[in-house]
């Protein structure tokens, strides 16, 4: 049955909230280990009965802690993308509906663009068509890019599978890129999406091709999609996606130009469109300084890319935007007391702990 209620905005959290689409598809994973799943709500800040009822939006911060504390205890560093393979799509709600009855791979695509904040506040897709391709990208927006790996990469996986389900055939992109990934798992995306994966990239995407596009849909239903349309445009009037922090919208900019060693807080403010000052006054505001938020990026990376033995440390150095291997040691020392290397020998195959903030 497919439930046309438009969600209420009555005690709405102020920033970005979500469906837990991602949350309940880990909920049902971990049904037989429920200590286990009552930790990790707990460590996150989520409770049973708030996953339990569909119409109970939660925080997204508060989604993309669990999926991150949970692939830290499961040991699996691409969870997200492993759930997305499980999860029930017709969960997804009004979002998978309206998409299924557009009538190509398309329409579909610029669907999902349209109405994607009613899922997940905090992700904002642009639709960018040529006669050759379009590229469906994905940016975070009043959360912590760094902090949502998993969360993307469920969301793109997702996206994929519905795209599948809906033309009745396996269609690939022509390249799919991650802002950060493993590449220890690179043969299994690939073998997932038909496709070269990237990560390491300038942004979340999928890439398709002109053919794949004008492909028609087999649950094609324009008298369902014209009683849909209404009904996701209002619930989408009440989904406009909360900014959140300025704290978040630096440290997704300055996660971007780290390995340029860019992340100047002058650059940061162009970015941005605001003063110097004005970013330091309101950073301030929020109890943080700007060269707080720039350690704290590069703390969380660290504790990531450690776990990753594709990457030498020198590798990590760079990605992190420091000039010497040595100058990244001193950090990570001061953030764990230990050094990379020692660190990363504890990580196999436990987890890494450091010190948030």
């Amino acid at each position: 049955m497919i439930e046309l209620q438009v969600p209420q905005s009555a005690n709405q959290p102020t920033l970005p909230t979500v469906m837990g689409f991602a949350a309940r598809s880990l909920v049902a994973e971990l049904h037989n280990q429920q200590d286990t799943l009552a930790s990790l709500l707990r460590e996150a800040g989520l409770t049973n009965p708030e996953l339990s009822d569909r119409q109970n939006r939660i925080p997204a911060a508060a989604q993309s802690r669990l999926l991150e504390l949970a692939s830290d205890a499961l040991e699996d560093h691409a969870l997200g993308f492993h759930l997305a393979a499980q999860a029930d799509l017709r969960s997804a709600g009004l979002l998978f509906y309206v998409a299924s009855a557009a009538k190509t791979v398309g329409e579909a695509l610029a669907l999902l663009e349209r109405y994607f904040r009613i899922v997940n506040e905090a992700v904002h897709l642009k639709l960018t068509q040529t006669k050759s391709r379009a590229i469906l990208q994905a940016d975070f927006v009043g959360l912590s890019r760094h902090d949502a790996q998993q969360n993307a990469e469920f969301g793109i996986a997702v996206i994929l599978r519905v795209l599948r389900e809906v033309a009745g055939r396996r269609i690939s992109p022509t390249k799919v890129s991650f802002i950060r990934g493993h590449a220890a798992n690179l043969r299994e995306f690939e073998r997932f999406y038909g496709c070269p994966v990237e990560f390491g990239a300038a942004s979340d995407r999928l890439e398709f091709s002109a053919e794949t596009l004008s492909l028609p849909l087999v649950t094609e239903d324009q008298n369902l999609l014209e009683t849909l349309r209404p009904v996701c445009d209002a619930a989408a009037r009440q989904r406009r996606t909360r900014k959140g922090t300025l704290r978040a919208s630096v440290e997704n900019e300055v996660q971007r130009l780290l390995p340029h060693r860019q992340m100047s807080k002058p650059n940061i403010a162009k970015v941005l469109g605001i003063s110097e000052r004005t970013l330091s006054r309101k950073l301030t505001e929020e109890g943080v300084t700007y060269a707080e938020v720039v350690d704290g990026v590069r703390q969380s990376l660290a504790a990531q890319y450690i776990r990753d033995a594709s990457l030498s440390l020198s590798q990590i150095a760079w990605l992190l935007g420091y000039e010497e291997a040595t100058s990244f040691s001193h950090a990570f020392k001061r953030w764990t007391g230990r050094s990379p290397s020692a660190a990363r020998d504890e990580s196999r195959p436990g987890r890494v702990e450091t010190k948030r903030r």
